[in-house]
């Protein structure tokens, strides 16, 4: 891949931060899938830089960068306002692999950059995994002047639970966090959303069960703005119970230690609990 600004975000062993913002007229970068490191790669490595002039600035993060972690969970914020032609990856320590990310809603434009930029997300993104390294990077390469912001929310995971696959490109991350083995889930039924009417505490399920549902077989079709469009129907109903926003932690938690009909249903809760 060609560009002229690179910015990689590392996030290290401990925790900490290591930025590098890498410039020149034109260059090429690549993410390295199936070798592990050698004495001779950089250390932001699986990232690869190649190029003439080349200009590798250590960034500080600013205030609006977020790193937080608890237990096996690592969560990363930030915001952005960058031209097109620019390319920013974001790469996690090792075994750690997105679980959940979102953009926000509507970000700010600076004053001085009004009427030339958009506030919306980036559109299409990458997901980069090198399976032997065990390192994974989120990977945006912007087409217009924009401004966004996004968190991430990874879990560290086991060497064999690693994803074994290189690169996955989606619109909406629910379409790539599902794991396929609950796609293999054939219908959800009342009797799993026993759960979550305990909270909303209504006797009508029809609604809530469809647009379930239809998430589900139109990820199985391959259908991603349909999946979306149920996913966005599904979100108006858990949130229309007031009761249920503040108890989505728990729900989740007891979902999760059910079969695999209640893991699918966890796993599109974790995105409304974001």
């Amino acid at each position: 891949m060609y560009t002229k600004i690179l910015l990689i975000q590392e996030v290290l062993e401990n925790d900490k931060p290591d930025f590098r913002l890498i410039k020149s007229d034109y260059f090429q970068w690549t993410f390295e899938h199936r070798r592990t490191k050698s004495n001779d790669d950089p250390d932001y490595f699986p990232f690869l830089i190649f190029g003439e002039n080349l200009n590798v600035m250590r960034q500080n993060p600013g205030a609006e960068t977020k790193i937080f972690k608890n237990k096996n969970e690592l969560t990363f914020i930030d915001n952005y306002c960058v031209p097109a032609g620019f390319t920013i990856a974001v790469l996690f320590p090792k075994n750690y692999i997105p679980k959940a990310l979102k953009f926000k809603d509507k970000s700010i434009i600076p004053v001085n950059y009004q009427g030339q930029f958009v506030a919306k997300a980036p559109g299409q993104f990458e997901i980069a995994y090198n399976f032997l390294e065990k390192r994974c990077a989120i990977i945006f390469n912007i087409h217009e002047n924009v401004c966004f912001g996004f968190k991430c929310k990874t879990i560290k995971v086991e060497d064999e639970d690693f994803p074994r696959t290189e690169n996955t490109y989606a619109d909406e991350f629910f379409e790539v966090s599902i794991d396929a083995e609950l796609l293999k889930v054939e219908v959800i039924r009342n009797e799993d959303l026993l759960i979550i009417n305990e909270v909303l505490n209504t006797t009508d399920l029809e609604d809530l069960k469809n647009s379930i549902n239809e998430v589900l077989i139109s990820l199985k079709d391959g259908n991603k703005p349909k999946a979306k469009s149920a996913f966005d129907r599904f979100t108006k109903y858990v949130l229309n119970g007031t009761s249920l926003t503040g108890n989505l932690t728990k729900i989740i938690d007891s979902y999760n230690e059910g079969g695999t009909p209640q893991k699918f249903v966890a796993s599109l809760l974790e995105h409304i609990n974001w």
